[in-house]
């Protein structure tokens, strides 16, 4: 069962890669963002990420507004990333089906 993704999508539109290697995304939330959404939760995207089979790690830095993921390329595929952040909703729910664990 897929969880609410409602804060995700809020907050997704204000995320960037700022680097990736396959294995290793940092994703950066734009400072703009902070006007707009002064009580920013980065908390939804951590809970939602370590759902996905294959995240290895999360590291969040606060200060850089920034989150480090390291993930098994075996198991997730470098595109799906670019996806879950600029795909639509029915795009994104089809990718979290497919790499949410069946037991969680």
């Amino acid at each position: 069962m897929l969880p609410d993704l409602s804060p995700f999508m809020a907050l997704r539109r204000h995320l960037a890669i700022a680097h990736h290697v396959p294995g290793r995304i940092r994703v950066k939330l734009a400072a703009a963002a902070l006007a707009r959404l002064p009580d920013v939760d980065p908390e939804p995207f951590i809970a939602l990420t370590k759902r996905i089979q294959g995240v290895n790690a999360i590291r969040v830095n606060v200060a850089a507004l920034s989150v480090v993921i390291e993930y098994d390329v075996r198991q997730i595929a470098a595109p799906v990333w670019e996806r879950l952040l600029a795909g639509d909703t029915a795009e994104i729910e089809a990718i979290l089906r497919d790499h949410i664990g069946r037991t969680a």
